[in-house]
Order: structure tokens, then sequence, then C-alpha cells
């Protein structure tokens, strides 16, 4: 064990970081993990920004920031555009490309993740659909790669930095569109063919009456409910918007129409919301994405409807919450995803035996 934890500390995981009283013998040494022996890359994309971030080993964000972005100009120009943001992040940071050991990457649609390729396709991201994403930038940057959806992202940062004794935690993001994320005992879960927390596209009414949805299907829960719904009715009776972010400041200035659309949303989320609580039973409801920022409206006519509709033996102990990482959700989640295959047992263990090989020393 002694011998492990020296290599540890030799190979930058571990520091002391002072010593501890004990019951009997001498004092303990405090061991804590070593965030500058590397750094991750990380970036959440979104239909019009993204959020970049270099980040330690220990999920301290060294520099962050916020662009435009179109996700729809399609991958080559958008990962040419990524790999430069970053690598001018390194070069203000002072961090050498080598010590790269990670990349995490979050994006609006749905994820192979044994693979990193986009597995569909979707209006938000059209020329994705079985790109090269994750071996792409493994080849760029030399280093392990994980690409996962957002809402799974913003869910497992959300878990590990606010609520990591609290699961099962749901996580649904509303914005452009509606997804949703759950993580139990630290673990994000995953569906058996990459279609796990899509209730968007839940319907809400039948084919023939409802909305149609960008799927082509008619009365999906994102048709009607979404930030791109609410912004597309508004339009319709002649009211100047472009997407959820300015139905969001509309309802914020009171405006009537845009308010009571965004209360609806509410309603309709908690119809569905009330199956997932009774499937699921989670500890913790987080709400992320724009529509949340009408607190008052959106928040309480979710609550509502989802105390309407679910039985007090799965709503007991729940916690209805907004995303208390707000919009850094999906980079502090994209972050934390690439660590825990950098710090992985694997990782850490093929990580020492070349230090070791190159010492000429086995491994303890």
């Amino acid at each position: 064990m002694a011998a492990r934890v020296d290599l540890l500390i030799g190979a930058g995981y571990l520091w002391e970081s002072g010593r501890m009283a004990s019951a009997r013998g001498r004092p303990s040494n405090v061991l804590t993990l070593d965030g500058s022996g590397g750094v991750v890359l990380a970036a959440d994309l979104g239909a019009a920004h993204a959020t970049v971030a270099v980040c330690d080993l220990s999920g301290h964000a060294l520099m962050e920031s916020v662009h435009d972005l179109r996700i729809a100009d399609g991958p080559e120009p958008v990962l040419r555009w990524l790999e430069d943001r970053w690598r001018g992040m390194l070069t203000a940071a002072g961090v050498s490309p080598e010590r790269v050991l990670g990349v995490g990457v979050s994006v609006p649609g749905p994820v192979d993740v044994r693979t990193g390729r986009i597995v569909h396709h979707t209006s938000v991201m059209p020329g994705w659909h079985d790109y090269p994403f994750r071996d792409h930038l493994q080849q760029r940057f030399e280093a392990v790669c994980v690409v996962d959806n957002d809402a799974n992202a913003m869910a497992f940062g959300e878990y590990h930095t606010h609520w990591p004794s609290s699961s099962p935690l749901l996580f649904v993001k509303v914005a452009t569109g509606i997804g949703a994320g759950l993580v139990v005992d630290g673990h994000v879960v995953r569906g058996a063919d990459n279609g796990e927390g899509d209730i968007g596209h839940v319907r809400i009414t039948s084919a023939e009456d409802g909305p149609l949805c960008v799927c082509g299907a008619r009365g999906c829960l994102a048709a009607s409910a979404s930030g791109r719904a609410l912004a597309r009715v508004l339009r319709e009776g002649g009211v100047d918007v472009s997407d959820s972010r300015s139905v969001v400041q509309l309802a914020l200035t009171g405006h009537a129409e845009a308010t009571r659309l965004v209360r609806e949303a509410g309603l309709m989320i908690g119809d569905v919301l009330a199956t997932a609580v009774s499937l699921l039973n989670p500890r913790i409801l987080a709400l992320g994405g724009d529509l949340v920022l009408v607190q008052d409206h959106f928040l309480g006519a979710v609550r509502e409807r989802l105390y309407q509709r679910t039985q007090p033996q799965a709503a007991r102990g729940l916690q209805v919450v907004t995303s208390r990482l707000g919009d850094r959700a999906g980079v502090v989640g994209a972050a934390r995803l690439a660590l825990e295959e950098v710090l992985s047992p694997e990782a850490v263990d093929a990580a020492l035996a070349a230090r070791q090989e190159l010492a000429g020393r086995p491994v303890p």
C-alpha cells in the first residue's frame, strides 16, 4: 500500500495535504487529489452557443468562456473552431498540450457513448450523423475523449457538484428542445440503444391534433412545450421572437402571452414528469435550461401538476429544484465525464505502468 501511494504521489495524482491526529500511534498523513497533475478540456456545444473550458484534475476551471456558435454548421468547421479555442486557452493558461489527459464534450443530440458518434439525423445537428467525433478529438489531443448528450452531462455535473449523497437524480433540460438525464449512485443510466432521456418525444396529444415536431411526428411534448415551440406560437401571433431565450426575456418583462405560454409549458411538462417520478422515485428533480429562468410561472406550474398527478409515496422525499450550476451544468458535466475516464482504475494503472516502464521498475 505504501509503495502504491508513493507511486501515485510521484506521478502527480495525490499530494500530502497535512497530518491528522490518530487515536493511537503517530499522526496520519492526509492524502488529497492533486489537481495540478494534468488538465482536461471540456465543451458544452449548444444549438447557438458553446461554453469551453480547461479544467484541472479536481474539475476546477482554469479558464472558461462562452461563445456564439452554430452547431448546424457541421462537424469540420465546428471542431476546427473548438480546437482553436482550446489551444488558445491552453496557451493563455500557460499549460502545455502534453498535459492534456482527457477531453469531454456534450452535444444536443443522441450519442452512442461507446463510439462517440451521433447516432441519428437531427435538425439541430445536420451533417453530424455517424461522424467520428470522439476519434477525431482523441487523435488531435492524444488523450481519452468522452462525447455524450447534453442532458446526461448536465445531470452528471449537477449530481457530483451539489447532490452527491442524493440518488437518484433526474435532470430535465427545457430550452430549444426537452431532454432528461438520470444519475443513480454516481453513474449515468444508459439505455439499450442510446435513447435514454428522450422525454421531448413523449406523445401528449393525438397524432391528428398535435403540432408537427422536428422529428416528423405529431403530438410530441417538445412540439408544444419547448422553447422552440413557444417561439413559434408567438411568431404566429405576430410577436418578433427568434428562440427560447427571447421567449424568456418577454416573459420576464411581463408580456402576457409569453407568460401564459411558459406556464402552460410547465403544466404539460409536469404531466409527463409525474409519470417519470412515479416510475423512478428520484430524490432530486433538477430543472435546467432557458425556461427555468421564469421561475414563478414555469417552476410553479411544474410543481403544481407534478404533485397533483403523483402518489404521495413517490413524491414524499422528492425535492424539485432549479439547476444550481445554471448555464454551466453542461460544461461542468462534460469535464466530470472526462475525469471519470482519466481517473478510472484502468487509466491510472496504464499511466503508472508506462511511467514505471520508462524507469525500468515494476508497478506495485
